[in-house]
């Protein structure tokens, strides 16, 4: 994303925005009573909202009646491999246009093992292609999630296809992400991961990257070694994890592994699939994580693999008949789950249901905590003014009635605005 204004050729170019009878999602608490201001793209003002004081709609203010709904923060999608149109490594654009439809305004790329190291050079080089081209929509992009290629062999649907790490083929996959932002999912674990990572945090980058353990079977000691070169969060906690130890040194008993370290530490945020019949996450599960680690350190993630390679719509049979519903939202490939077809709306949506957690919390952990662990939470992720005007306009059940990206509004799937 380029670092200046987003601008297009929108009729709304120049034009300042009001929204008005509405509420507002804030960090802490929700504001009612006031409006909200944008000038040139940006949050200018919260103001008080009196009756017979807003300026007519004219050549230069656009007023938003929001009939009382909830104005949020665009929600913000660390961990999203590709849309309908394809994955971001090969069709980058489709897929940005796909989540930002569904009010993911702030997207990181998400990179998946493949087959040969050609095809996933290919694969980083067109999402940073995108990413610095003159397209509108890259405003949209904040970078690159590198999940993979330094994944333990024995967990996730891309297993084989992991790569031992070495400092060469990261600071070569790191040069052709062309200073992009990124975070990178690891396996402490595997020889030469440390190594790896260390180079990656010293290489000059602008941003520096920061890490997350996921695909693993790291102990709590090999995960900790991480910490001071930027270790901060977990890669769809539960899922594709293990223990250092297996089996279990006593009888009937449980190792601590990779999971109970992340509940653990302070200092490690929780990635979260929260599809519609708790498939990834089971619902209780979500709510452990949640009264574990706080709304402050869990992260509401897609993971979404529609049209990605080695990821299908077949159901198997081990599915129940009724969960084979309208509302599947997960994939499946030969070894079993592999990502979903959320959207971060239903996500969203999904986590509320399951864990009952407020409108502000679920926005916390849709946005503002995936902002903070890429760095990039002092343009985005909140209500807050000086921040871009990236924002959701929602309902009580989080179903989505606008988006807007630097204030230009978004046309949705039904193609309203």
């Amino acid at each position: 994303m380029k670092e200046d204004c987003f601008c297009s050729a929108s009729a709304d170019v120049g034009k300042e925005m009001i929204f008005t009878n509405v509420q507002i999602i804030l960090a802490d608490r929700i504001l009612t009573g006031m409006r909200l201001r944008v000038e040139c793209g940006i949050l200018s003002a919260l103001e008080v909202d009196e009756p017979g004081t807003l300026p007519a709609n004219g050549e230069n203010v656009r007023v938003v009646d929001c009939k009382g709904m909830y104005l949020a923060p665009g929600f913000v999608d660390q961990h999203c491999h590709g849309g309908a149109g394809g994955p971001f490594m090969t069709n980058p654009r489709a897929a940005t246009a796909y989540h930002l439809s569904h009010g993911t305004t702030s997207v990181m790329a998400t990179f998946c093992p493949l087959p040969t190291m050609a095809e996933m050079r290919d694969g980083v080089s067109a999402i940073a292609d995108f990413y610095f081209s003159d397209d509108p929509l890259t405003a949209a992009v904040s970078g690159i999630h590198m999940e993979g290629p330094f994944l333990s062999p024995d967990f996730g649907a891309s297993k084989e296809w992991s790569v031992a790490p070495d400092v060469e083929t990261a600071l070569e996959l790191q040069r052709l992400a062309r200073g992009m932002r990124s975070i990178w999912s690891v396996a402490p674990e595997l020889s030469g991961c440390f190594e790896a990572c260390r180079a990656l945090r010293t290489s000059g980058e602008k941003y520096l990257p920061r890490f997350l353990v996921g695909h693993s079977a790291a102990s709590y000691e090999e995960i900790m070694a991480l910490l001071p070169l930027g270790l901060g969060a977990a890669t769809h906690c539960t899922n594709a994890t293990g223990y250092s130890i297996d089996p279990t040194r006593f009888g009937g008993t449980r190792e601590f592994g990779v999971d109970e370290t992340v509940w653990l530490t302070d200092a490690i945020s929780a990635e979260v699939i929260p599809d519609y019949y708790g498939m990834h996450v089971r619902p209780k599960m979500l709510e452990l994580i949640l009264k574990i680690k706080g709304d402050e350190r869990v992260i509401i993630v897609t993971d979404c693999t529609i049209d990605c390679i080695g990821s299908a719509n077949t159901v198997p049979d081990a599915v129940p008949a009724e969960f084979n519903t309208d509302q599947l939202d997960v994939r499946f490939n030969r070894l079993g789950l592999s990502g979903s077809q959320l959207t971060m709306d239903r996500a969203a949506a999904n986590m509320r249901r399951h864990t009952g957690a407020s409108l502000v919390s679920i926005f916390r952990m849709a946005a503002l905590n995936a902002a903070r662990f890429i760095g990039i939470d002092d343009t985005v992720g909140s209500i807050e003014v000086g921040k871009r005007a990236n924002l959701v306009l929602v309902d009580e059940d989080i179903n989505l009635h606008g988006v807007w990206l630097d204030g230009h509004e978004v046309a949705r799937p039904d193609g309203q605005m």
